[in-house]
């Protein structure tokens, strides 16, 4: 595949990604999981929704998948809280992230709320959030 071919499928792909407003989409995903979240009494592994910021990841399209027969794209955002210690890029400690999938189409497939990190694992011996 020549360089022109490529940049083509690439400008192509961007242009599906904005047509079908997926970081809007994935960002309002998220959200809704943390208001459902929070009704179900569910503490966030001790975070505060105040706390969590989302920082897109990227959007992939994944054609060739070992247990799905169909091309989807995954749009995924990071969810992370400031890291006061400074060890962390861009100040940001990763605690866990949301994947939206959809269909080609624009049509939702799925989506996946994880939250890898507790609160009080974080804090470590200085108190401090992403110490």
């Amino acid at each position: 595949m020549d360089q022109v071919v490529g940049r083509e499928m690439v400008a192509a792909l961007l242009a599906l990604a904005a047509s079908q407003d997926l970081r809007a989409r994935a960002e309002a995903g998220c959200r809704e999981w943390f208001r459902y979240a929070l009704a179900d009494g569910d503490d966030l592994r001790g975070w505060s929704v105040e706390e969590i910021e989302l920082h897109f990841h990227k959007t992939a399209l994944t054609f060739d998948h070992g247990i799905l027969d169909y091309p989807f794209i995954d749009t995924r955002l990071g969810l992370y809280v400031r890291d006061l210690s400074g060890v962390h890029f861009r100040g940001l400690r990763p605690i866990g992230y949301y994947r939206l999938i959809t269909l080609l189409d624009g049509t939702d497939d799925d989506d996946y709320f994880v939250l890898d990190t507790d609160k009080s694992a974080a804090e470590g011996s200085s108190g401090e959030p992403g110490a």
